[in-house]
């Protein structure tokens, strides 16, 4: 049997796909029920039984599964809340896994149990990713709200590294773990995983603005170089100027808006993926929930017209006098039409905290430029 580098294999699978304008991965929320309720989580606003009531059942999600790989999607991700508290996900995983996906999963490690860690040993998934925020208990459970859930999740943590399950691991920079971070970091890595940093909060889905009052300061982020031995991105997302080098609509087979011009900066519509919520709903990217389209209903040619409706949104420009499109470092900026919209209403509209980032990044960098 031929053998082929991962790389080359996903490279030339996505270049494929983009020239056929078929989306090569999916997001799917399997549920907004989590176990903890993180302060900073921007989606713990549905974590409440009268939404987690309204959610799919197994057959109907099985049914979208069906859709989704007759669409040619290959990487699927199961995300939340947390997939593991579905009392299905291992029937609806194994269904996925028999499909032939390549499968992620991501939870924050507190709703594992053995049945699920042994299984994932029997038939891995591609990758599990699991979010730690705290390792004292003190610190964790201040973040998580639960008592007993350090316990819990450090648990969860060790079961899968017994089993060796392909893992990686996300922490979230706030208010609450900001001076527990670089103990993170030595204890992820004593266990041989990379620590992966993200400072980026954004307004709930429901439009609560309590996970902001959590951001680290300018300053405190761009502080966080030292972790990563001044090499790393503190923001936790890609270089925001790489972005701008991407072609990612033309793969798509799209014309992408002129830089001076351009309002998304980032994959959201550019024809690669589908982005599903846990009652069957396709919508853009997690930030942006509307249009959307009944995914388990439609058919073929209706989703394509809603994914279509996405790039002409993502591709379409500044429509409005928006300071964001006069400004000088907004390649230094990771402020996204998305979080706009939910923190303002307005796709649009600036940030005053991300202003304030980009101005003391753009600082730095002419600082370090000046040293060399």
């Amino acid at each position: 049997m031929r053998t082929i580098q991962y790389k080359k294999f996903s490279w030339d699978t996505h270049n494929k796909n983009w020239k056929q304008k078929k989306p090569n991965v999916c997001q799917f929320e399997l549920t907004f029920k989590c176990g903890l309720h993180c302060r900073h989580c921007y989606s713990d606003c549905y974590n409440n039984p009268a939404c987690i009531k309204r959610e799919l059942n197994t057959q109907d999600i099985k049914l979208i599964i069906d859709k989704i790989h007759k669409m040619g999607v290959l990487w699927l991700c199961f995300t939340g809340g947390d997939p593991l508290e579905r009392e299905d996900f291992l029937d609806i995983y194994s269904y996925a896994k028999d499909k032939g996906f390549l499968l992620t999963v991501f939870t924050s490690g507190y709703s594992m149990t053995e049945e699920i860690a042994d299984y994932f040993k029997k038939r891995p998934p591609f990758v599990v990713e699991i979010t730690i925020n705290g390792i004292s208990k003190e610190g964790y459970e201040d973040i998580t709200g639960i008592g007993g859930s350090h316990e819990k999740a450090m648990a969860g943590l060790e079961m899968m590294l017994e089993r060796k399950i392909p893992l990686k691991v996300k922490t979230m920079a706030t208010r609450q773990n900001y001076k527990e971070l670089p103990q993170i970091k030595a204890f992820l890595e004593e266990k041989g995983l990379k620590f992966r940093p993200s400072s980026l909060l954004h307004v709930r889905l429901n439009s609560d603005k309590a996970p902001c009052s959590l951001r680290l300061s300018p300053g405190e982020i761009l502080g966080l170089d030292g972790l990563f031995g001044g090499r790393g991105n503190p923001c936790g997302c890609p270089d925001v100027g790489a972005i701008h080098e991407l072609p990612l609509h033309n793969r798509a087979g799209i014309s992408p808006a002129p830089t001076n011009n351009r309002l998304f900066r980032c994959a959201a519509g550019g024809g690669d993926g589908l982005n599903l919520d846990p009652y069957g709903k396709m919508f853009m990217c997690s930030c942006i929930r509307t249009p959307t389209i009944d995914f388990l209903k439609a058919d073929l040619s209706e989703i394509e017209n809603m994914r279509k409706t996405f790039t002409d949104l993502a591709t379409s420009g500044f429509k409005t006098h928006s300071k964001c499109q006069r400004c000088g470092i907004i390649d230094k900026c990771h402020l996204c039409p998305g979080k706009a919209l939910l923190e303002t209403g307005d796709l649009e509209a600036p940030v005053e905290y991300y202003c304030q980032l980009a101005e003391a990044t753009s600082e730095k960098m002419e600082r370090g430029s000046l040293a060399r």
